[in-house]
Formats: structure tokens, sequence, C-alpha cells
């Protein structure tokens, strides 16, 4: 786990431990006012206190010197902690009264109450939160997918390694052995999927959005050439290297990976709220989409069915977040055979490069040219934001065929979510007519991206659907 997701997590427990303080502490005051102990009320001061161990925790947290990573913490190591902290805070707390001569303005029972009901409110919800955390984040899409390179002798050896610990953020899915053709045999039962020849593609062919290469001194000549065929084609690279450097010109940091000391080298470098801030925004997006979605439905739907066979929605697989396969939805605008006729259009395609477009295509519908000209055939792709398969803003996903097609630079595109829209829509798409240009565009996108950038690209992308331009 990069040591940025790290620190994001910790704060997430910071937080987590200030409404279990303050909730602990409201519980206690419930139960001594109720008189349930049947203890004696104390004077004025008691609703000061809180901010006093609030401010005694913050403190304390920032001048923990401790490395324990949380989500690799043992339970033990973890209830020691807790009580280790608690300490701190019960001394800072008693300093403060000794200080201000305000000893006798607290409840005394309340004051042990609170922090019995912490320590235990506290174990608990670190427990629940460590537990959700690695039950649920492995089967998310944002878990990482690895594909480790190796050399036959030490690859039992490593995945041993990466298994004896909490690997709850990534997990290993294929393997390529260099050194010798092992495919289709199991190892620690992950399939071994390619060897020295083929490990490049191998990556394109298993939706894979990270590398772990463990190197032996032999290797390390060629390493430079490995790191940057990868990271040209949108690859997280996490080297199993104590110590190296390579001048490969991108973002580039010490990680573990399980208790692998990596190097990881990666084309960009997002932080966790920057992505929850994207998906909220896909999410809040999506389904204001979806109304508009809707009316579209209850207009154009009838009169799709009645120019033409086939069903209103047209759907196809799409190449998604590095090579993971969806389904896309469209309104449908050509005839039902379009796909079938597509070859004998090949010869008029006006793009350079592995994507096909050409000006009045025979196989579009009287209404689908309209769809297409107001882009209103787009509108259902709001359920594919919402499902979490694209993004409001990204790259335009390929079909299958384009995918296979690609180079490691083009391969490049994807790996990120695709999009709606994008800075190929915005930048006048009918103009461009090379595939290099558009995969230059996608790829500053990627290298440059920020969430101003893309509340400025919808707002174009309003802009140009408007006036109806840039879409044909």
């Amino acid at each position: 786990m990069n040591n940025k997701f790290n620190t994001q997590l910790s704060l997430v427990v910071v937080i987590l431990d200030l409404i279990t303080i303050t909730a602990s502490y409201a519980l206690a005051n419930t139960i001594r006012i109720s008189n349930f102990l049947n203890t004696a009320g104390a004077e004025n001061g008691d609703g000061n206190i809180i901010w006093v161990i609030l401010f005694a925790y913050i403190i304390i947290t920032m001048l923990s010197q401790h490395n324990d990573i949380f989500m690799y913490m043992s339970y033990r190591r973890g209830i020691y902690k807790i009580f280790e902290k608690h300490f701190y805070i019960i001394v800072f707390t008693l300093a403060y009264m000794y200080v201000t001569k305000s000893s006798e303005l607290y409840s005394r029972i309340q004051f042990v109450l609170f922090f019995v009901i912490d320590i235990a409110l506290m174990m608990l919800v670190h427990l629940l939160f460590k537990y959700f955390i690695t039950k649920h984040f492995r089967h998310t899409s944002y878990c990482e997918r690895v594909m480790l390179v190796t050399y036959a002798d030490d690859a039992e050896t490593v995945l041993r390694r990466i298994k004896s610990t909490r690997n709850w953020h990534f997990r290993i899915k294929v393997i390529a052995v260099l050194d010798k053709d092992m495919r289709g045999e199991k190892i620690e039962g992950i399939e071994v999927v390619a060897d020295a020849t083929d490990y490049y593609e191998a990556v394109k062919d298993n939706a894979i959005d990270s590398v772990i290469i463990n190197t032996v001194p032999y290797m390390y000549k060629h390493l430079e050439n490995v790191v940057s065929q990868f990271v040209d084609m949108g690859i997280i690279v996490h080297i199993n290297l104590p110590e190296y450097e390579l001048p490969v010109a991108v973002h580039r940091k010490f990680d573990n990976m399980g208790i692998l000391g990596v190097i990881t080298y990666r084309s960009q470098d997002y932080t966790l709220w920057q992505v929850a801030l994207k998906r909220a925004m896909d999410i809040v997006g999506s389904i204001v989409g979806m109304f508009f979605f809707g009316i579209a439905m209850l207009i154009f739907g009838p009169l799709i069915k009645l120019e033409s066979k086939g069903p209103v929605l047209f759907t196809q697989t799409r190449i998604g977040k590095n090579g993971r396969k969806f389904n896309i939805y469209k309104f449908r605008s050509m005839c039902q055979d379009a796909e079938d006729k597509k070859t004998e259009l090949m010869t008029r395609n006006e793009m350079t490069g592995p994507i096909f477009k050409i000006k009045d295509d025979p196989r579009i519908t009287k209404i689908g040219k309209f769809l297409r000209k107001t882009s209103i055939d787009e509108l259902p792709q709001f359920i594919n934001v919402l499902k979490g398969d694209m993004s409001l803003v990204g790259t335009r996903p390929p079909t299958e065929e384009e995918y296979k097609s690609y180079n490691s630079y083009q391969r490049r595109r994807v790996s990120i979510k695709p999009g709606m829209t994008g800075v190929w829509q915005v930048s006048g798409r009918n103009r461009i007519t090379d595939f290099d240009d558009i995969v230059r565009l996608d790829c500053e996108y990627i290298d440059t991206w920020s969430v101003k950038k893309d509340i400025k690209i919808i707002l174009k992308t309003i802009w140009i659907v408007i006036f109806g331009r840039g879409a044909e």
C-alpha cells in the first residue's frame, strides 16, 4: 500500500476516534445525569473537559513517533496502542485540572466511566473498521489486480511471503515466469499465463492494474527498459528491490506490497480523496442524467422502433480501466446489422490508427443522425456511470477489436476509467483524424488530471451539446 494511501486511512481512523471520544463522553454524561449510578451531580465545568480531551488526543496523535501501519498492525498491538494513547490522555487531562485547579468541577465517576466506555468502544470501532476494509475492499473495482513477473525458482517463495500478510488492497491475479515456459501451470494456486516473450501482452489480456517485478542481479541491465514499457502502458510498476535507482521520468517512491519492500513507478499519482470526490461527482451527475435519459426514452424510444427493427438500446462490449470488459449502452442510431456491414466499409475509414469513423455512414438511421448530432444517443451511458464502469469525464472506451491492436503507449489511455466525455470530445473531435493525436490528448489529461479540469470539461461539453458542435 502506498504511503499516501496509508496516511489517508490513518486520517480516517483519527476522525473515527474523535467521533468515538465524543460519543463516549456523551454516553457517560447521560448515565451520570440519569442518576443511574446514584452519584451527585458535578458543577458547571463538565461541558468543557471534552474539548481538553479532544485536544489532548490530537496532540498525542501528532507527537506519536511509532511507524506502525494501521491495516498491518496486529490486534494485540492495536489494543496496546489504544491503552497507551488513553494513558497519555489521562495524564494530560489530570495535568490540565491541576494547573487550572478545577478538578472539583468535574465528576470523577463520569471521568472514570468515560475512559472505560471509550477504550471499549474505540477497540470495537477499530476492529469493525479493519474488518470492513479487509473483507470488502478486495471485492471492489479499486482492489489492485497484480501480475507477478519473476523467475521459476523464486515464484513460490515470493507468493508465500505475500500470502503470509494481510494483503487487503491487492491480489495476485496471474504470474509471468521469465526463464521457462510454464504457461497453464499453477503456482500456489495462481495461473502462469506468460513467459519472457509475451508478458506485455498478458497485461492487456488479463485486466492488470500493476506488476510486481521480482528481480535478480542479472536482470538489472534490462530493468530500465522493462519499467519504461509498462509505464508507457499506464501500468503501475512495483520492483521488489531494496535499493535501486532508475532514471525513469515518472512518479517514484518506496512502497510496501505486503512485507515486500518495493520501488513503485507510476505515470500518475492520485490521492484517495481525489478519487472519492470524482466518484461522488459521477454518482450525483449520473442521478441527474438518469432523469434526462428517462425523458429521452419516452420520446425517442418509440421513434427508434418505428424506423427500424431492433432494440431501442444498443449494447456493445467495450474495454474499461486496464482492460476490464463491460457492456456500454446507447440509443440505437444504426440499422440492426450495422456491425456486420462494418467490414465492407473499412476502406472508407477516415481515421488513422485503430479507430473507425466515416462521414455520412450509410448504417445510420434518420432518427439516429439526429440523436448523434445532439449527443442524445449517449444518454443511456449514465447507467454505466452509475454502475461504476465509466466516469462522467475520461477517455472514450475502445471496442475489443481496437484494444487488441493498441501498442504499449496507446494502451495507456485505458489506464483510467473511460468517460462519457473528455478532452477529445471538447477539442473538436470532427477535426481530429489521427488516432495518435487522440492518444496524446488523453495522456495529457491523465497526467494533469484534477477535479477542476473535470468540471471545466463538463461545462464545455454542455456548451457544445447545446450549440450542436463537434458531434456527428
